[in-house]
């Protein structure tokens, strides 16, 4: 009957490397995959916002965001509707931060 301390099997150290290789080589690919995975979900569920709903998201007024339109906040115009993106808001607004905290 075996005890703990030995080994079901007995590995040479050649094999063992080549096991932990493979094993972290495996690892390594799934998170690769993991995170052009998560990239393409924020890519194409980046959500547009118009007006009212970015106003509502920043919690502010309507006339603060054609204020930030004016600083240069990125926007799409279709027809006459305006509409913006989440992730570009976002980046506009810590550059807008970024900019205070340096002046």
């Amino acid at each position: 009957m075996p005890t703990e301390s030995q080994p079901l099997y007995a590995l040479t150290i050649a094999e063992f490397i080549a096991l932990a290789k493979q094993v972290v080589t495996e690892t390594l690919k799934e998170r690769e995959q993991l995170k052009k995975d998560q990239v393409q979900d924020s890519e194409t569920k980046d959500e547009h916002l118009n007006i009212a709903e970015l106003a509502a998201f920043l919690k502010c007024s309507k006339v603060s965001i054609h204020g930030y339109k004016k600083k240069g906040l990125p926007f799409y115009r279709i027809g006459r509707k305006i509409l913006f993106k989440k992730t570009e808001v976002l980046n506009f607004m810590r550059t807008l931060r970024n900019r205070k905290r340096i002046q």
